[in-house]
C-alpha cells in the first residue's frame, strides 16, 4: 500500500546532504512502499491512487537503510544531481577506471563528508557512491557498472 511522504523531508534531505535546492523538486509527489521512497509527477498521482496494485510508482528516489539512514538511488541522481553543491566527487579518468574495475577507489576527498556521494565524471552524474575515511565505494547497480566498464568513456 502507498504511503505518501512529506514533501519537506525529501527536500530536507537533499538539501542538507547534497545543498541540492528545495526547488528540485517543484511538481513531485513522493510515496514510501517497503524500505522505497518513489517519486512521481503530481500528474500521475490521482490515477496511482486509484489502481487497485501499484508495483513501482514512478522512480524510486531512495531505500531505507536503517530505521535514520537513506541512499539515494543513481536513477535519482542523474535526475538532480547537477544541481549539487557537496558531497559531489569528480572523478579523471584513471580514477573512475579503479573505481569501476575494484568497485572501490582510496582517495582522500577532504571537501567531502562521509556518507553517500554523488559521483561525477566531466559534467556526467554517474550515481552514488558511498565514503568512509580515505575510501570510495561504488553504489551502482551492477548494470550500470557493466554499461560503464563496456562503454569505452573510460
Amino acid at each position: 500500500m502507498l504511503k505518501e511522504i512529506d514533501l519537506a523531508f525529501i527536500r530536507k534531505y537533499f538539501l542538507e546532504r547534497f545543498g541540492i535546492p528545495e526547488d528540485a523538486f517543484s511538481g513531485y509527489r513522493f510515496f514510501a512502499t517497503g524500505r522505497s521512497v518513489w517519486m512521481t509527477t503530481a500528474e500521475d498521482v490521482e490515477r496511482l491512487l486509484q489502481m487497485k496494485r501499484i508495483e513501482y510508482p514512478g522512480i524510486r528516489l531512495m531505500r531505507r537503510i536503517d530505521r535514520y539512514t537513506y541512499k539515494p538511488t543513481t536513477y535519482a541522481l542523474q535526475l538532480v544531481g547537477d544541481k549539487a553543491t557537496r558531497n559531489l566527487i569528480t572523478l579523471c579518468r584513471e580514477e573512475l577506471s579503479e573505481l569501476i574495475e575494484r568497485g572501490r577507489l582510496t582517495k582522500d576527498f577532504p571537501e567531502t563528508e562521509e556518507g553517500y556521494v554523488i559521483i561525477r565524471y566531466g559534467e556526467d552524474i554517474l550515481g552514488c557512491g558511498l565514503y568512509r575515511g580515505n575510501i570510495l565505494k561504488s553504489q551502482f547497480p551492477r548494470g550500470r557498472t557493466e554499461a560503464l566498464a563496456s562503454s569505452g568513456l573510460y
